[in-house]
């Protein structure tokens, strides 16, 4: 059946969900420039437009607006074949819907890429408009989806949390460390997911042809112009700052990496490989980009060059720096520019793009409690509030100052660690305090030491390093004991695969891993029956010589009163640790303390 133009466009039905974009700038939206854009995103098209209509006017309630629209088919390899092969090809549809609406741009779309030159010209919603232009005293949060902005590599990165409306059970412990990615909120019968990281409202019901759309798309831009700032229950999250106002005092001192999205995207198909692209000799070599990864998932330091360029330091990448744009903060290398990623629909991104497509990263600032994410700005404005809070859980022992190593030495006869170890410390201070201590310490150890009692389960984790105050590693220890945590209750068939190695000899010597108590079925009995007690009470022991409390409550100090001094950026970090450390353990109920030098 041949349709006419109108006939196809009215055939078209598509969900009231859409991307929101503020022309703050107010650029001129020309016919050329929205032929430019659909020539760049159906440059993968087979044979002609299905539809193209370019800047028609539509009358809403006397209101003229402006839309354009381009559907089109494109082949593409299927993701689980790796060379071409005759008749083994899909045929999808991709569209493109524009709408023009006073200073604010709408898009709808499916299938379609290389539209972001297009979209960087405007500005995404306000994080705060967005958050709470569907939110009154009687909505229900129904779903929160969280980003954690701690850089501590090892503390959980994101969590989702689901209820009939989560203001009535949902804890606000530790909620300022938290930015909210996306939400779904219920307001009498009408249900809306907002995704706050991509400026994208999506209204639940049945789909709606071309005019109804813009009708909606039309009473969400007049909702969005007649925004009042007001308090909300997400107030308790980070709060939103505004970059381009503060960008000039910015000064980052240090980034990590979240690859979670990039991970997801290989896992569901949507990224079928990666390989490395030489546009000297047009030759193409595919590269496991997923064993890199580990390089940069990591807290990285941030220095300012002669050039008075922001670089990473990067263990395999030189050339890895940080633009603080006029509206973001991305990054660029070329030799990240030369990997590719290939997308299911057969198109390409750099590694370096995807990066900064999906802001894959979290930066700290020397303006302390400031850190970026999800292009955005937040601050933690408990941080600096909470620093009394976090000192206490700091323990001054004056014999760790006359530690010399975290094991000690060896010989074949010995059957305790030697007197000036950090080993040695734990046993003789805690020993005492349990029922069972066993020494965990090598192989996949949960922590060095194990204690406990009848409603107790107790970590140690020792580390000992010759510099004083060191930030990468309190990051060590910090994420060993984030990535602990869940041992502290663990299960029957864990405890069972331990039993031999906490039965054995600490090599090169004659230790009992058993340091306390009748024997290793015993306390694995005894560590079975403490978890099963309702009064369980589970603490976590970070035991160094590297950092002073009085020191780091001096340095602290100086943090809050804005003052300059050599180890700033190092207590910031360290300051964001404790923040995480604190966080991930009061998340599941577990004490923390930090036994150091006074």
């Amino acid at each position: 059946m041949n349709m006419t133009e109108e006939q196809k466009e009215n055939n078209i039905f598509i969900n009231e969900n859409a991307y929101f974009f503020h022309n703050k700038d107010r650029v001129r939206i020309s016919r050329n420039m929205i032929e430019r854009v659909f020539r760049e995103t159906s440059s993968i098209k087979t044979g002609n437009y299905l539809l193209k209509i370019v800047r028609k006017d539509i009358v809403i309630d006397t209101k003229i607006i402006v839309y354009s629209l381009c559907v089109f088919k494109y082949d593409s390899k299927p993701t689980f074949i790796e060379e071409d092969t005759d008749g083994w090809i899909e045929t999808k549809l991709a569209y493109l819907l524009i709408v023009e609406i006073d200073n604010y741009i709408v898009i709808s779309k499916k299938n379609i890429s290389n539209i972001q030159d297009f979209l960087k010209q405007f500005s995404p919603l306000d994080y705060t408009i967005l958050s709470t232009l569907f939110v009154d005293d009687n909505t229900s949060f129904e779903k929160f989806s969280l980003k954690n902005l701690n850089v501590s590599d090892k503390a959980i990165r994101g969590k989702s949390l689901e209820a009939l409306d989560l203001k009535e059970n949902f804890s606000t412990l530790g909620a300022n460390n938290y930015m909210v990615n996306s939400l779904r909120v219920k307001n009498d019968e009408e249900k809306i997911s907002l995704m706050l990281n991509s400026s994208r409202i999506n209204k639940f019901g049945k789909k709606t042809g071309i005019k109804l759309f813009v009708n909606w798309a039309l009473s969400l831009v007049e909702k969005i112009k007649d925004f009042s700032m007001q308090e909300t229950f997400l107030s308790i999250f980070a709060e939103p700052q505004d970059y381009e106002s503060i960008k000039d005092s910015l000064t980052p001192i240090s980034i990590l990496f979240v690859f979670s999205r990039l991970y997801d995207d290989f896992e569901n198909g949507q990224i079928a490989g990666s390989f490395i692209r030489n546009t000297r000799l047009h030759k193409e070599r595919c590269i496991d980009l997923i064993k890199y990864l580990a390089n940069f998932e990591r807290l990285l330091n941030i220095e300012l060059t002669e050039e008075g360029a922001y670089r990473v330091k990067t263990p395999i990448v030189n050339d890895l720096e940080l633009k603080l744009n006029s509206k973001s903060i991305t990054l660029q290398s070329l030799k990240l520019k030369s990997i590719l990623l290939r997308k299911d629909d057969g198109s390409d991104i750099s590694f370096i793009d995807y990066i900064n497509k999906h802001c894959a990263f979290i930066i700290n600032f020397d303006n302390i409690d400031l850190v970026y994410s999800n292009r955005k700005l937040f601050r933690d404005s408990k941080l600096l509030g909470n620093i009394d809070y976090f000192m206490k859980v700091f323990i001054p022992y004056e014999r760790i100052s006359d530690i010399t190593s975290e094991k000690g030495t060896f010989s074949p006869t010995q059957t305790s660690f030697t007197s000036e170890s950090l080993f040695n410390f734990v046993e003789a201070e805690f020993l005492t305090t349990s029922n069972f201590f066993v020494c965990d310490d090598l192989g996949r150890e949960w922590a060095d030491h194990i204690g406990v009692t009848e409603e107790k389960v107790m970590f140690y984790l020792s580390k000992y390093k010759d510099s004083t105050f060191s930030a990468t590693s309190f990051q060590d220890i910090v994420g060993q004991a984030q990535k602990n945590l869940g041992n502290l209750t663990a299960q029957d068939y864990q405890l069972a695969s331990k039993r031999d190695f906490w039965n054995g000899i600490y090599p090169n010597s004659e230790i009992k891993r058993l340091r306390k108590g009748g024997d290793i079925d015993d306390f694995i009995n005894q560590f079975k029956a403490a978890i099963k007690n309702p009064y369980l009470k589970r603490e976590m022991y970070l035991v160094i010589n590297f950092i002073s409390r009085s020191e780091l409550q001096e340095n602290l100090n100086k943090l809050k009163s804005g003052i300059t001094f050599g180890q700033k950026n190092e207590t910031i970090q360290i300051l964001w640790f404790i923040s995480s450390l604190v966080s991930s353990c009061k998340e599941v109920n577990v004490d923390p303390y930090i036994c150091c030098k006074p």
